[in-house]
């Protein structure tokens, strides 16, 4: 597949995301998803930390307890509207738990991609590209 120096620069931007995502997993965070969908895309890219899935775990309240074992919980939920309010929900009750919410990585991927995906389960388009790095592994 042709791309062009955007495209060289969004991937680069996304080893970047994904290489610190995974040292803050190491150092003891959690990542908050939506669905399988965005684990699998995630993982496609070469994320291999720890991931809580929002609507299929179930519920917030749930999160609130698992969050308690970790020294900090990732928000990388979708960026349309569903996705906004669900942020916007975890934040408040993680933080009404007094657990650290972690949101900078959410901007951190909106910045990375250029705009270019609104869902988490869209970096799956970027796969292709990680897949050399991935078999170095």
């Amino acid at each position: 597949m042709k791309h062009n120096k955007l495209d060289d620069e969004v991937i680069c931007n996304l080893q970047l995301f994904v290489k610190k995502l995974n040292d803050e997993c190491s150092n003891g965070a959690l990542v908050v998803v939506e669905g399988q969908k965005d684990v699998i895309a995630l993982n496609s890219l070469g994320f291999h930390g720890d991931i809580f899935m929002l609507c299929q775990n179930g519920r917030l309240i749930d999160l609130a307890k698992i969050s308690e074992k970790y020294r900090k919980t990732i928000l990388l939920l979708d960026f349309d509207a569903k996705g906004r309010l669900l942020t916007k929900k975890a934040a408040m009750l993680l933080g009404e738990k007094r657990r650290v919410v972690d949101l900078f990585f959410k901007r951190m991927l909106q910045s990375a991609t250029k705009g270019k995906i609104k869902r988490i389960e869209e970096l799956i388009k970027f796969q292709e590209y990680f897949e050399p790095y991935l078999k170095l592994e």
